[in-house]
């Protein structure tokens, strides 16, 4: 994952720099996605007011100051061709002395991305335009992947460069964690803990629990998405069927959506523009929309009668999801502008089809079949199986999930207590990791901002 770097610029008193205007582009064939980030130097004293660190990612101390840094966005960028393969941001710089700009890339065509910021003036007027040169930097050696082991209480933490473990975070007894997803910026996980009732939030820089959240009295938490734009995390529950809303900054509930009695929601997955949540209501054979903006439930698709949607993945550009059917043994695409299947895979009787997960370029759907022992894979091109990986008999896979830049696939194996890697090019298992008891839950790093 390269970064692309100004290095540190100073602000000219005369023509002082104003704002910056940032624009990234992909160039490439693939999806690329981008973390753009200012920083800036402040005092030890903090000089510039603790008002002007709202919002800020984070600093670094030094003997002559801070560096401060400053999330703008992270965005999907489309392959070249597309209106949406380009991004432009603008940040008011004015009262800053020095000033710099960062930008991680990732996804198949990160090495095609290109980056480029323009100083203006009061006027907006251009005073100058830098191109942000290639950082040498390991990111793969920060990418971990986190696995919520449900009987074992615990959570275990791998490098995913060198498939080696790194932590295993102790959960008190009895919390049970179960499904778990990351902040934006990779900062920190929060995880269902279904024996205690609880969110208990990881943060990833020392691998320590150092936040939790109650569900009201009677809410069995199962599964969890955090958005890449809001900052907002929703939470399905058991028993009292509803969605929890927390503000991932403050660390509160924001609203709890309520969902039709006895819908028992199995799985959630949010839009790639982060506007709309799509919920599974496994009992009642459709798909909840709710609108992020409002939090509030918009529409329900409906599927064919009798179906059980158990997990939902988005295709990269938004325009299709694939929803798992554990009654009938099939997967359905659904056409995301009108809302109507516009595909059904069938797979094998006795199949049970857990979570499944789409690669960065949105040509292969990879399934964990829990009943089959085995990991579909599906071209999405062609709406078809296009293999099968095998894997010990008795497996129970449970989760599945796939590196940033779409090079491996990890599988919980609950009977067995390990996950499984894939390799994406080979599509053979080239890793068995041990975990613990029962992994029911895997995660794994986005871009690391700060």
């Amino acid at each position: 994952m390269p970064i692309l770097d100004t290095g540190l610029l100073f602000n000219r008193e005369l023509k002082r720099t104003a704002s910056l205007r940032i624009t990234v582009m992909n160039r490439g064939r693939q999806q690329a996605s981008a973390g753009i980030q200012v920083y800036t130097i402040a005092p030890e004293q903090d000089s510039i007011g603790p008002e002007r660190l709202t919002g800020y990612a984070g600093h670094q101390g030094g003997g002559y100051g801070k560096l401060v840094m400053r999330r703008l966005a992270i965005v999907e960028l489309q392959p070249v061709g597309y209106a949406s393969g380009t991004f432009t941001v603008q940040h008011d710089v004015r009262e800053w002395s020095v000033f710099g700009v960062s930008i991680t890339a990732g996804g198949l065509a990160a090495g095609e991305v290109f980056a480029s910021m323009a100083e203006l003036d009061e006027r907006g007027e251009m005073i100058a335009q830098h191109n942000l040169q290639v950082m040498t930097a390991l990111m793969d050696e920060m990418m971990h992947a986190y696995i919520a082991n449900h009987t074992g209480h615990t959570v275990t933490v791998i490098q995913t460069a060198t498939n080696t473990r790194v932590a295993t975070i102790p959960f008190p007894p009895g919390s049970s964690p179960r499904q778990l997803d990351f902040t934006p910026n990779g900062r920190e996980v929060f995880v269902t803990c279904q024996g205690d009732k609880t969110v208990k939030i990881i943060n990833t820089m020392t691998h320590a629990i150092t936040g939790e959240l109650t569900l009201p009295q009677g809410a069995v938490p199962l599964a969890v998405a955090i958005s890449r734009n809001s900052g907002k995390a929703y939470v399905t529950t058991m028993v009292e069927d509803y969605i929890v809303v927390i503000d991932t900054e403050t660390r509160s509930f924001v609203k709890l959506v309520p969902l039709p009695p006895g819908s028992d929601p199995s799985a959630i997955a949010i839009t790639p523009d982060g506007q709309f949540l799509y919920c599974c209501l496994i009992n009642r054979g459709s798909i909840a929309v709710l609108d992020t903006g409002t939090h509030s439930l918009v529409s329900m698709i409906k599927l064919p009668p009798g179906s059980k949607p158990s997990a939902i993945a988005f295709t990269p550009d938004g325009t299709s999801a694939y929803v798992t059917d554990v009654h009938f043994e099939r997967i359905y695409a659904i056409r995301m502008e009108s809302g109507s299947v516009s595909a059904t895979i069938k797979l094998d009787e006795g199949n049970d089809p857990q979570k499944l997960v789409i690669t960065p370029d949105g040509a292969l759907a990879y399934v964990a079949s829990r009943g089959g022992d085995e990991i579909v894979v599906i071209n999405l091109s062609r709406n078809e199986i296009l293999t099968r990986i095998e894997l010990p008999a008795g497996s129970n896979t449970s989760d599945i999930a796939i590196t940033a830049d779409g090079l491996k696939v990890y599988v919980t194996i609950l009977t067995f207590g390990y996950v499984a890697v894939i390799e994406v090019a080979s599509q053979l298992p080239i890793a068995i990791l041990p975990t613990g008891s029962f992994p029911s839950g895997v995660a794994i790093s986005p871009i690391l901002l700060d």
